[in-house]
């Protein structure tokens, strides 16, 4: 369960933010998860609850959005979406299995490998946006007596 360590670092990152910026409370964690790293949200909400109150960072609202994967053809410059490509690759890979653990669910950089731009078929492809996980900012509060 890759969801667990990807927690952990997040909540390890708004800790240090938390400290560095002088904040007593977190008050909202902005999270934005790329399509292609496929992780499985409600399952990195719950573990960012459990590890949280470890870490200091009890209440806090963590919103996850969901970023989609784009992907621009370096030959011919076609732009498409991973919902376009997804079915076709999840297929390939597992056949009719819909929850399989598909290669690139654990190694997102193997996008390169299974997708083919569906306008010319070139694997020389680049990545714009929805490549992984990202804290985008904290919310907090300050003790203004300090």
């Amino acid at each position: 369960m890759h969801e667990y360590s990807i927690a952990e670092g997040l909540v390890l990152t708004i800790k240090a933010l938390k400290d560095k910026e002088g904040l007593t409370k977190v008050v909202e964690a902005l999270i934005y998860v790329g399509s292609l790293a496929q992780v499985d949200r409600e399952v990195l909400l719950e573990t960012l609850r459990i590890l949280g109150p470890e870490y200091g960072l009890e209440g806090v609202n963590y919103v996850i959005k969901e970023e989609e994967s784009i992907f621009q053809c370096n030959y011919c410059g076609y732009v498409w979406p991973w919902s376009e490509v997804r079915m076709n690759v999840i297929k390939e890979l597992c056949g009719d299995i819909e929850d399989c653990d598909n290669p690139i669910h654990l190694i997102p950089d193997l996008v390169n490998v299974f997708v083919k731009c569906p306008k010319c078929s070139s694997q020389d492809f680049k990545i714009l946006t929805g490549y992984d996980v990202k804290l985008i900012s904290i919310k907090g509060e300050r003790d203004e007596r300090l």
